[in-house]
């Protein structure tokens, strides 16, 4: 980046010793290795993090991923039904068990007899597969478990990117801004790119139609 380093060297304070105190005087360190072993501490603090989150949403992957084209035409009828009643038992309140696992049943042969490129089929395709042949009514538990599978990435993004849209949005002179004001502002601050396409001379024609006061002569 063409930036030369620069560690400027401040006169460090000598700690006072005190009689029969045999410890060691405290370990001198240049400006350039404090730098380096708190550059060091980061990356390793930052390493860990990335590691521990990508692991997680691996561990959420794992459970989804009999959803795919591959797993689909490779595992058995019954490894499916297990991983299927797996995924419903942690997501109780969106999936029912046993029709779950009646549905996958069905749902590989199916999409086994109608996609002939399965083994390369992502989820999202299958999900489009089921919309195309309207079949969502016909594996609704499946269509729920791909939409949950779709959309768990996204949530986790915008939860991420709120937290840092909220740090450039409440600054000092915005402290003692409400809640719901805070909220609309980090929402139009995430959809930047939909808030900046609003026309907003028809949203005023709008709001003054709504808000105007017109005396009755």
């Amino acid at each position: 980046m063409s930036i030369s380093p620069s560690f400027p060297e401040k006169r460090k304070k000598r700690a006072k010793r005190m009689d029969f105190d045999e410890s060691a005087d405290e370990w001198n360190v240049s400006a350039k290795n404090n730098c380096i072993i708190n550059l060091k501490n980061v990356c390793d603090v930052l390493l860990s993090h990335l590691g521990w989150r990508f692991e997680t949403l691996n561990n959420v992957s794992l459970d989804f991923s009999f959803l795919t084209g591959s797993e689909l035409f490779e595992n058995e009828t019954d490894q499916l039904v297990k991983a299927a009643a797996d995924l419903a038992l942690k997501y109780n309140k969106d999936l029912n068990a046993s029709e779950l696992t009646e549905e996958i049943i069905h749902f590989k042969h199916h999409a086994m007899s109608a996609l002939p490129s399965i083994k390369n089929t992502t989820p999202l395709q299958l999900l489009e597969f089921i919309f195309e042949y309207s079949m969502a009514n016909i594996f609704p538990n499946i269509c729920i478990a791909l939409r949950l599978y779709l959309t768990l990435p996204c949530t986790t993004a915008t939860c991420e990117r709120s937290f840092s849209k909220l740090k450039l949005i409440k600054t000092y002179l915005r402290s003692t801004v409400n809640q719901t004001k805070l909220t609309n502002l980090a929402l139009l601050s995430i959809e930047k790119e939909k808030s900046n396409s609003i026309d907003f001379d028809s949203v005023i024609n709008d709001f003054a139609e709504v808000k105007a006061r017109r005396i009755k002569l």
